[in-house]
Parts: C-alpha cells; structure tokens; sequence
C-alpha cells in the first residue's frame, strides 16, 4: 500500500487492519510530480516571452465586457431560434433578482437538507428549495478582471450593470481612477429601469452601504469608502462617500424603497442598540460620519413634496404598519450596522421575508404602471461563512428561501422575471460519507469505527475554525493528529450559533472560492439562463427580458410587445413557419366567432 505524503500535515500510513494504525511522526520528503520542465505540455508553457504581462495588455473596459454580454445574448437567442423554442422573446414587466451572497453550490446542496432537517421533513436530503423549482439553470463565471477568485463589489457590478470589473470597485469599469470620479462610471440596471418608469429598489441583510446594495446606485472606486471618514486625503472633494451618493444622487435618491442595516454610515445611531450575542470578525466594526450629516432626514426633506408623506422606519411593528399601498418612498434602517444573523435575531428587527414583502406592496401598482425592478441581498450567507459560522450560514439560507417563496405567492408569473444567483463562492466544503438523513452540521464519519479521527460534513478550506479546532494542550502523546478531538465540544457549544466549523490554513477571515455560481431564473424571458456564461451576461437577460438598457434595442421584440404583437415565431424562415403564421390569425378568429355564437 502506498503512504498518502503531505509536506503540512500529520500523514497516517499502515495496515488495513482495525487497530494496526500507525502514525508517521515527522513527514516525509515531498513527492516530485513533474520533472524540471519536461514533462509540461505545450499548453502549459511557461515561457514569461510568450505572452505580455498583465499590465501592458489592453484594458477589459465597459465597452469590451458589453460586447462580451451582447455576443452571449446573441448565441443564446440563436439556440432558441435553431431548436424553434420562442419563450425567450417574452417581455417582463417586473425583474427582482435575489441575490445570496457567497452562496456557492456547495453551500445550495447543504442548505437544502439544513432547511428539510430543522423543519423535521424527513431525512433532509429530499428537502427541495423554492428556486430548485425554477425551470431555467445556467452557471455563472465569477472572476473578476484582475482576480481569479473575486468580491462582492467586482461581481455585483457585473450583475447589475453588465460590466466586469476590479476587486473592490462598485459601479465603475476596469479604468477607474482614485482622482477622477467621472471616470469608468458605469450605468446600473436601476437607471435603466428608471429611464423606463419603473419603480426600484433594494432590499438587504448587510448595510445598504455594503458592497451588493451599493452597485446598484453608487459609483466609487472602492467599496470601504461607505463613510466620508473612509475616503482617502487623495480623493477627498473627487469621490463622494456611498452614503451619500444613495441620498444625493439617481439613480438612489429616486428609490421607492430602501431597507437593511446601516444607521451609522448613514449619520443616524441607536445608542441602545442590544446584542444578546457576540459575533466575531471584521465585518462587526463600521465606519461613522464625522460630519455631523444626518442622511435618513435629508432623505425626508428630498421627499417632502411627495403626494403621501415618505417613511422611515427603524423597528418591525413601524414597518408592518406602513401603509405600503400608498407610500410612495420608504426607508427601513433597522440596525447600526448589519442586521443580526437571522438565527440570534434581536427584539424589533424584520426578516428578510417581511422586508420582502412590504417592498413589493410598495413597488405594485397595478396594471397601469409600467412595474418595478427590486434586489433583495441574503448578505449575511457571506458573513457567517467568513467567520466559518456553518450553522449562521445556513440558516440565512433558510431565511433567503423563505424570502423568495414569498415573492413567488406575491408576484404574477407570466409578468416577473425572478433570477436567483449568488455573487461568489466559499471556501466550504460539503464531504466525507455521512449516512443518511446525517445531521448537515453533525460528525460525518460515526459510523465508521475503525477510523481514528471524528471529522464534520461541514469544514472549510480556511478561516478562523483553525484556531478553534487546533489541539494544543489537549493533544494527547505522541499522537501527530494536529486537532482537537469533537467529543471535548459539548453539545450546548456545538448548537450555538458562533461555533466555528474547522478550517484547514488559519485566517483571521475566511476566503471566497473561485467557482461557477448557479443561476436560477424563472418568469417572461428566463430561459436565456442556460449554459456556461460569464456573470455579466445576467444583466443583459435582464435588460432583453425587462425592455431596459443596453439590450432593449437588441431586436424589435420590446417595441412588438408595445404594439401587442404576437412573438414571431417566423425567425427561422422556414415555408412551414410561414404557412403557420399565415393560418394561425385565421383559427383564432374562427374560434372567437363560434365562441360568441355558444354565448349567444
């Protein structure tokens, strides 16, 4: 039998027998996988000559990643025709795109059986989420230009404007300037939408100022500048904070609704604000304005002259009583900085189902209004897997879903286009051979005797879990396994919601991961979502589909539906298609007739 060697970690070699373990005390020399060179194919050469460096290759600017998304627009719509599908062309009046950040698909996968196992359906494994349901799939490419694993605010520029773009910037391409706001400003679907009359507006777990919120309205060179405080002495009186480019400018400043954390970027703070449970990590602290503004009431003033008085609301009763049919502008701030993981929620704050809800009772109005475009943020998916929270994590999944089957039941379906994504991956893993129905957070391998270390389903590739789970003292004797065994936890730290799952390379913060995302889509225009596509390409479904922005034009499809136009389902050219659109008006007319006639 070969040894398993690792340069980093304890190796176990031996028998195959129960009890004739052994362990390797000092690992062994490294294993050469390759010879100097010889044995790289071609396609992996390694000559620096062969291609220019980073720097000195041509920018990925907003017109290259517009192209990008056009061109994939285009393949797709031409798939359909070739297959003589036409559902694609059908137009939606209202767009709301959910977004879970940092909900890779291994985080989907586990929790899916989270959700079956703490309703007590079943096993677990057989749950189904509200999305699962969806008849569209495809799977999102997620770098961005300058990262192979990216951030929030790179991927949710891309979402929500078509363009890719650097690590850390919001609503501005890849030639973005510390001393030049104007520069690489980008348009997002909210300006879009409200270039259309559409109502908008955003819905969020993290802060309205954090990353996913803000590309929907800001445009700054990077996502920590939230509070004037954090605007470097370089590009002060260039780049105005987030905050309040959300109050100050459109497309923010025109939003019908805005709900989440964030009172303190904001210049407003509870100063009895309750924390009956002490999360960790660098998402905990927030900025604070020194410059004695107060937002929220500037808001208030900008709306002053609406026909219904705006709200702001800090608390859940305030915001169930909204009258939600006749306000036109509402802001919801509900904590200073995000709101509490759903699974420790404090007194007075809404679920991201009820913000869900009011959101769209605001944003309806009726037939006779050309609809809405609404973004609703699980954020907080993202923030319990970078402090490797497994349980927090998955249970603002639970609460994500719950958001969206509440749109699903509030929302007519031939007239919403409803997409589901994730901005990023984690760095989580969902492994080992639990049997099942297996607690989704418990120990994997009980049922496997004879192996010598207890391990969880749930573990992650880095992240502060290290420290937690690192054996120390507890080590016992000459034994070369590094962690602490699972039965020294009791079950009360366990079940708590700041237990940290183990994490193989210590981080202070655990890291995003770098694969595909899933997309999940549903409504008029949802079956472009198929295939491998880059990330960007999400925002042209959306604007093909919502008649808005950059793909509005694309075909003649938006102004047939103003028109009241059938789709024409004569694009391929075809003699049948032709007879077919020919005789079709003919029937329906036939059949209108003999229906008067039964009536009469």
């Amino acid at each position: 039998m070969h040894c398993l060697q690792f340069v980093a970690f304890v190796v176990w070699c031996g028998g195959l027998i129960p009890g004739s373990w052994t362990a390797t005390l000092q690992p062994p020399p490294l294993i050469q996988t390759l010879s100097a060179g010889s044995d790289i194919g071609p396609e992996f050469n390694l000559d620096a000559q062969q291609q220019p460096p980073l720097e000195k290759l041509e920018p990925e600017d907003a017109e290259f990643w517009r192209s990008v998304g056009l061109k994939q627009l285009e393949k797709t719509i031409e798939q359909a025709k070739r297959a003589e599908e036409h559902s694609y062309a059908k137009k939606a009046r209202n767009i709301i795109i959910f977004i879970g950040d940092g909900m890779g698909v291994s985080t989907i996968s586990a929790g899916r059986i989270y959700k079956g196992q703490y309703l007590k359906h079943g096993h677990g494994e057989e749950e189904t989420l509200s999305f699962d349901n969806f008849p569209n799939t495809g799977m999102a490419k997620t770098y961005n230009v300058d990262k192979q694993v990216p951030d929030s605010a790179g991927t949710a520029t891309a979402l929500f404007t078509g363009i890719k773009t650097h690590y850390g910037a919001i609503g501005v391409d890849a030639t973005r300037s510390k001393v030049d706001a104007k520069l690489g400003r980008i348009e997002t679907i909210m300006e879009w939408a409200q270039k259309e009359g559409k109502r908008t507006g955003i819905v969020t777990t993290t802060r309205i100022t954090h990353a996913t919120p803000a590309a929907t309205y800001a445009h700054i060179y990077d996502r920590d500048w939230e509070c004037e405080t954090e605007v470097p002495a370089e590009s002060v009186g260039i780049h105005v904070d987030i905050a309040r480019q959300l109050v100050e400018n459109a497309p923010g400043n025109r939003f019908n609704v805005i709900l989440g954390g964030g009172m303190s970027p904001m210049g407003i703070l509870n100063a009895t604000e309750v924390k009956r449970t002490k999360f960790e990590g660098p998402t905990e602290t927030i900025c604070s304005r020194r410059d004695q503004r107060n937002l929220p009431a500037e808001w208030l003033a900008h709306h002053s002259m609406d026909k219904v008085p705006a709200a702001l609301v800090h608390n859940r009763d305030d915001l169930l009583a909204v009258d939600a049919k006749n306000v036109d502008h509402l802001m919801g701030l509900f904590r200073n900085n995000h709101i509490t993981y759903s699974i420790a929620r404090e007194v007075g704050e809404p679920s991201l189902q009820e913000m869900t809800e009011t959101a769209l009772r605001v944003l309806e109005r009726g037939d006779d209004s050309p609809g809405f475009v609404l973004l609703v943020e699980g954020g907080r998916i993202d923030q319990g897997h970078h402090m490797n929270y497994a349980r927090a994590a998955l249970h603002e999944v639970y609460e994500f879903d719950l958001a969206i089957q509440a749109a699903l039941n509030m929302t007519d379906s031939d007239e919403t286009l409803i997409v589901v994504t994730a901005d990023h991956s984690h760095a989580v893993t969902f492994n080992g051979y639990a049997l099942r129905g297996n607690d989704i957070l418990g120990a994997s391998n009980l049922h496997e005797k004879a192996d010598p270390m207890v391990y969880e389903t749930i573990s992650y590739a880095n992240g502060p879990g290290y420290y937690d789970h690192l054996a120390n003292e507890s080590r016992p004797a000459n034994s070369s396994n590094m962690w602490m065994p699972l039965k020294l936890y009791t079950e009360e730290e366990r079940q708590a919601p700041t237990y940290r799952h183990l994490a193989s390379v210590p981080r202070k913060d655990e890291t995003h991961g770098g694969e595909d995302v899933a997309v999940f889509a549903s409504g008029p225009g949802s079956s472009l979502v198929r295939g491998v596509f880059e990330q960007n390409y999400v925002a042209y479904v959306m604007s093909y589909a919502g008649c808005i922005g950059p793909a509005k034009d694309f075909d003649d499809s938006c102004e047939d539906r103003e028109e009241n136009k059938p789709i024409n389902s004569s694009s391929s050219g075809s003699a049948d298609n032709v007879l077919r659109a020919a005789i079709l008006p003919i029937l329906a007319a036939a059949s209108a007739a003999f229906l008067r006639g039964r009536q009469l």
